[in-house]
């Protein structure tokens, strides 16, 4: 994933997905499915900003009792909450990559 500032944006992400911090031989940090399933995530620093709309949006399965706690975290953690349906929750990371939060 493209970011401005990768340190700002992994804990987000960490709390997002409920993965874990992998630091690599070559010393970089990863964030790794506990369950070893998921992919692996790694950020790339780059210098522009992110300027149009996703062409990846996540959707993030999670209860109904635990979509108002991770919202509350990721609000906490720099996102921003863009609008809330029935169903789901549309945030945006600290970099302005969308996601949802869903049953």
């Amino acid at each position: 994933m493209d970011a401005n500032e990768p340190d700002s944006l992994r804990p987000f992400w960490r709390a997002a997905l409920g993965y874990v911090e992998q630091t690599t031989a070559e010393g970089v940090v990863d964030l790794v499915d506990p369950s070893g399933r998921g992919p692996t995530i790694w950020f790339q620093r780059v210098a522009e900003p992110k300027s149009v709309k996703n062409r990846v949006h996540l959707d993030v399965r999670v209860s109904r009792e635990e979509r108002g706690p991770l919202v509350d975290r990721l609000l906490g953690l720099g996102g921003r909450e863009i609008r809330v349906e029935p169903g789901f929750t549309v945030l945006a990371d600290p970099e302005g990559n969308e996601l949802c939060l869903t049953r």
